[in-house]
């Protein structure tokens, strides 16, 4: 596979770099490391502001690319590109279509506490419009120098095209070359007081939820071929922090979540329980475009 990072000299960029390093390590892709600059002028000024706005970006997207040589090394295949363009998102899918990749790999925004992923201006127009996969690596992410991918979790829920997002998952867990687990995330709200039917209610009903999202993942799993191998599990809690530490996560894994059906076809498009998993995961995400649902189905 080839991922294509987007790449800024800060820490957002160092941290999406790493997870490029991890997946391409884990599975013998390579990356495109790359740096969007603003395009400059489309005349000349009689001062020459022009030429030397020209040169300073130049100068800056190779101070950043040294950087980013440095940090990878000679761990992965990579090479170094920077590209001129109206916009960040414009110039990461126009590099993604001319270099073929499979991936694009963004870091948070600084605003992010550690452990947690939130949208920067970038990435959430990239995460609303994206042709493939999009990684992202949660802030103050640093696997170590010998971590590799070692799972996958899917979340999976009841809705129609969640067993297509299962699928597009099973399938790139073939060619990561990594097993697969599905997770269906209960969450149940905080009240300061109980419902008229009272807790103990409220309970049943979860519990409910509980053995329904256990059936359909036993029947979605009976549809899928024998690799990779598939596990399942339930997060429950009464916040997202708290479902996801209901259960174990490896070093090494990411989560895979599945575009909104609200989103266009061959795009990603996050709905509102894939924002809040993206935002909450103890680890890397994945958002994986509607078209791995259309070929499934």
């Amino acid at each position: 596979m080839r991922y294509l990072v987007g790449y800024s000299a800060d820490q957002g960029g160092r941290e999406a770099l790493a997870l490029g390093i991890l997946l391409a390590r884990s599975n013998g892709g390579d990356l495109v490391v790359c740096t969007i600059l603003p395009e400059t002028w489309g005349h000349p000024s009689m001062a020459r502001v022009d030429a030397e706005y020209a040169t300073f970006l130049e100068q800056h997207a190779k101070k950043a690319l040294d950087k980013a040589r440095a940090q990878v090394g000679k761990r992965v295949p990579a090479e170094f590109v920077s590209r001129s363009a109206p916009s960040a998102r414009e110039g990461l899918f126009a590099t993604a279509e001319d270099v073929s990749a499979d991936c694009i790999v963004l870091g948070s925004a600084r605003a992010a506490r550690a452990g947690s992923f939130l949208e920067g201006s970038v990435t959430s127009s990239v995460l609303y419009s994206a042709p493939v996969p999009v990684a992202l690596a949660p802030r103050g992410y640093a696997p170590g120098p010998r971590t590799q991918l070692r799972r996958v979790t899917c979340a999976f829920s009841a809705a129609p095209e969640s067993g297509a997002t299962v699928r597009a998952a099973a399938r790139l867990c073939v060619v990561l070359k990594v097993p697969l687990r599905l997770t269906t995330f209960v969450v149940r709200d905080q009240q300061m007081y109980p419902s008229g039917v009272g807790y103990h209610a409220e309970n049943m009903v979860s519990n409910q939820w509980r053995s329904q999202a256990m059936a359909a993942q036993k029947k979605i799993i009976a549809t899928l071929p024998p690799k990779p191998p598939v596990t399942s599990s339930i997060s429950d809690g009464k916040t997202w922090k708290a479902a996801f530490n209901s259960i174990p996560w490896k070093d090494g894994e990411m989560i895979a979540v599945g575009s909104s059906s609200l989103g266009p076809l061959l795009r990603v498009f996050l709905g509102s329980n894939a924002a809040k998993i993206v935002r909450n995961a103890p680890v890397p995400c994945i958002v994986l475009p509607r078209h791995g649902a259309a070929e499934a189905e």
